[in-house]
């Protein structure tokens, strides 16, 4: 039985919702994949053109937006692992050695070729199949199917459904803002309350997302270059990239504030001694955590900040000992990074 949720969400029993995003996600794959292989049909290029629709299943499962780069990437690595087993099939025969000497060749030019840094596995692939299938104008067969789907999802997928990249960045930012609130909020506490409710997967998953975000922002402002249509987000995306930076910037002083919280919270199971307290960085850590969190939302932190200082300040003559001094230290770091970001984003105002 499905359900309709309240974003036009629809869940099935008790499996995950499917987004209104994803289900345009797959509307636009359906589309370009069946216009690849229809007009490779009309062409007369194949019969069956499966690699025409390829492009489609693999360039669009991510943003649109990025179809027209990750497009041009397939249509080198195709080239490129087609043209090293026409090579194999003209110079060696068929057999297992001269498969090892395509895989490997393939293999270390798809490092040369790198997405984003990652090795483009299309050369190897296209090597593969165009190696194992030695029949006459079957090279440039798959090279034509390829340039028909590429050039169906870089100029139509786009076009179709385009999703806005900053409202998606700021959506995941909002995530990671609503996971770090409540882990700060569990760090201030004694030691005769409840452990901490996160594992450490957890909190490690919740300190990757700013790298992914600042990953996937200079994803999307290099996609904007290819875009007609959402070409305008630029100014948004700057405002969301600002916010992500200071998410990128907090994130390595947070976690090891947690660590050092968490390590100093690891008591014995027999229990805490009567009276004894765990460290905790108290009023300091409340303070900094509500001007962070008014940071990532958007807002002028000049006050927050303020009223942050002015107890870091007299925290600092109250508390004596290493370890508060270095939890301490940590907190007034992350405030001179978001003093950073109010003097870059909020001082002329």
């Amino acid at each position: 039985m499905s359900t309709l949720g309240r974003r036009g969400d629809l869940a099935f029993g008790g499996l995950r919702r499917v987004s209104g995003q994803e289900l345009r996600g797959g509307a636009r794959m359906v589309v370009c994949a069946t216009l690849s292989w229809y007009l490779s049909v009309e062409l007369g290029i194949s019969g069956a053109p499966v690699a025409a629709v390829l492009p489609a299943v693999f360039t669009l499962s991510g943003i649109p937006l990025w179809a027209p780069r990750l497009g041009l990437y397939r249509l080198g690595g195709v080239l490129l692992g087609v043209g090293i087993a026409a090579i194999a099939l003209r110079w060696l025969p068929v057999s297992t050695l001269s498969l090892a000497v395509v895989v490997s060749v393939g293999y270390l030019a798809g490092l040369l070729l790198r997405i984003d840094g990652a090795p483009s596995p299309q050369v190897l692939v296209s090597a593969v199949l165009v190696f194992g299938v030695p029949v006459s104008g079957y090279p440039e067969q798959r090279v034509l199917e390829n340039l028909v789907g590429i050039a169906v999802v870089v100029l139509l997928g786009p076009l179709l459904w385009p999703p806005d990249p900053c409202r998606l960045l700021a959506a995941r930012l909002d995530a990671y803002r609503d996971g770090l609130d409540p882990l700060l909020k569990d760090l201030d506490r004694h030691s005769d309350r409840p452990p901490l409710r996160r594992g450490a997967g957890q909190t490690g998953d919740l300190w990757q997302q700013p790298h992914d975000l600042g990953r996937d922002l200079d994803r999307a402002r290099r996609a904007l270059r290819w875009s007609v249509t959402r070409r305008r987000s630029a100014a948004a995306l700057d405002e969301v990239g600002h916010r992500i930076h200071l998410a990128e910037r907090t994130a390595a002083p947070l976690h090891c504030l947690t660590d050092q919280l968490r390590a100093a919270n690891g008591l014995p199971t027999s229990g805490p001694p009567a009276g004894r307290a765990s460290d905790s960085p108290g009023p300091l850590l409340d303070a900094v955590r509500h001007t962070l969190m008014r940071a990532l939302e958007g807002a002028d932190p000049t006050e927050p900040i303020a009223r942050a200082r002015a107890i870091g300040g007299q925290d600092g003559l109250a508390r004596s000992g290493r370890h508060d001094s270095l939890l301490s230290g940590i907190l007034l770091l992350v405030l001179d990074r978001l003093d950073d970001y109010r003097e870059a984003h909020f001082a002329r105002r």
